[in-house]
């Protein structure tokens, strides 16, 4: 049998690998958003990060004006090994995300 702190370690392993994830919004487009798309390679135009308390229900600070020139921004919200990782140290009272805008082109 495992003992309790390799077990402990193999199912924060688990957490922190099956825990990260991306995902994106885009508001009345069809296809495939520019920012997960194989043809090209785009870089957001904004990168910040966004914290929130009590498993993401109340946010830390007001949400950022988001605005592109060229018309509706792509939205990708993404858990990344760092947020997993914060999100199981202080045990879900405080989550962030990285949150990276791309304005289309």
């Amino acid at each position: 049998m495992l003992s309790l702190s390799k077990t402990l370690a193999l199912f924060s392993c688990l957490i922190l690998t099956l825990n990260c994830h991306t995902t994106v919004v885009v508001h009345k487009e069809s296809g495939t958003p520019d920012s997960v798309s194989k043809e090209q390679t785009f870089s957001p135009d904004r990168t910040f990060r966004q914290g929130s308390y009590l498993v993401g229900i109340y946010p830390s600070e007001s949400a950022p004006d988001i605005s592109c020139p060229s018309g509706t921004p792509e939205v990708k919200m993404i858990t990344s090994f760092r947020d997993a990782l914060m999100h199981v140290l202080i045990g879900g009272v405080y989550t962030t995300k990285t949150v990276e805008v791309y304005c289309k082109k």
